[in-house]
């Protein structure tokens, strides 16, 4: 809504005092021509460097647009936008956009919404937003962090939880096996039925300190340590598939850099899990993992060819899984994108920025 400002080609322009983001403001006519403006919209114009010329009274106001429009996708939206509305293909038209100012790289927010004032037919505000892109880049990097902060403690209790399991339990468990298998070697050759017993309790313990070795290895991915995140994928690929009977293809690049731990540990979490919902839910017979940097950008794919789902349903179903990746991804500034239908199969795309961390990895 246009309130309390006094316009006109040639009457006093001063604002009201009281601050007023729809004070920054200029009338045009039907043919794009500026016939008034208040002094804000000077100011406005002086703080973004603008020619004085372009920005008056009589100036062609879609001129200027058309022109910056050549050099700026954002000038072309705007250009558009502010066409419709002069023309009442529609009531109004907003966009932000940055600008370069004498302190630095300001944000904006344009409103083009129609009148009939005399011979004005739009009315043109530029409000700065800077202090509100600043707060909400504040508050995303506090969630950010507090998410990393989560992640970070999990992960920890999963490092604790491993050890226990592998240097205790796996222990026990292995010296149970060897101390049976010595009673078997000493029993006399009458006694066969309880030696086939005690063999089966030595096959129960040792397939037990097993399991409880892949669960250590689950809950902590020592690989990533040793072989990086492209040796980790493939390992990880292999032991579905041996497990699952899923084939399952690996594309890794030849020449990956090594990342910080932080985002190999991402990329590895979100393919375990995708992996896991592929064997519980998809039916399907293979399964495709893709990893390649990319304009920037670290990307990871995972797809099936399995059933597919719809994405609404499964989480109304408790898919706490899907949530648990974007959370994963959204900790260290990236993306979670799911695609699919029934009976088409599903894609997870994880993208990373990848130049952010790649410079953390040189400072480290």
């Amino acid at each position: 809504m246009i309130v309390a400002t006094r316009l006109s080609g040639g009457e006093d322009t001063r604002c009201n005092p009281r601050p007023s983001a729809a004070r920054r403001m200029a009338l045009i006519d039907s043919q794009g021509k500026i016939v008034a403006v208040n002094n804000d919209w000077i100011a406005l114009a002086k703080q973004t460097r603008a020619k004085s010329s372009r920005i008056g009274v009589g100036a062609d106001y879609l001129d200027v647009c058309r022109r910056a429009s050549n050099f700026s996708l954002s000038s072309h939206i705007a250009l558009t936008g502010i066409c419709q509305v002069v023309n009442e293909e529609t009531p109004s038209f907003s966009m932000d956009y940055t600008c370069e100012t004498p302190t630095g790289v300001g944000y904006f927010r344009m409103i083009a919404t129609q009148i009939h004032y005399k011979n004005a037919r739009v009315a043109i505000c530029h409000t700065d937003i800077s202090d509100l892109e600043l707060s909400r880049s504040r508050e995303c990097d506090r969630v950010q962090k507090f998410a990393r902060g989560l992640i970070n403690a999990q992960e920890e209790e999963r490092q604790r939880i491993s050890r226990e399991i592998h240097d205790d339990l796996g222990g026990q468990i292995a010296f149970l096996a060897f101390s049976i298998r010595q009673l078997i070697t000493q029993r006399a050759r009458n006694s066969n039925g309880i030696d086939a017993e005690l063999t089966k309790v030595v096959e129960g313990l040792t397939g037990l300190s097993t399991a409880l070795r892949d669960l250590s290895h689950s809950l902590h991915p020592t690989s990533l340590r040793y072989v990086g995140i492209a040796g980790a994928l493939k390992s990880l690929g292999k032991a579905f598939q041996d497990n699952y009977r899923i084939q399952i293809n690996v594309s890794v690049p030849a020449e990956l850099p090594r990342l910080t731990s932080e985002l190999e540990l991402c990329v590895f979490r979100i393919t375990q899990e995708s992996l896991q919902n592929i064997v519980k839910h998809s039916a399907a017979s293979r399964a495709d993992i893709r990893l390649e940097p990319k304009s920037n950008q670290l990307r990871l794919t995972v797809s099936d060819s399995g059933k597919g789902f719809v994405r609404s349903d499964a989480i109304q179903n408790g898919g706490v899984g899907l949530l648990s990746m974007q959370e994963r991804a959204m900790s260290l500034g990236g993306n979670v994108l799911l695609t699919s239908s029934p009976g088409h199969g599903t894609q997870i795309e994880l993208t990373l920025p990848l130049q952010q961390v790649l410079e953390e990895s040189v400072v480290k």
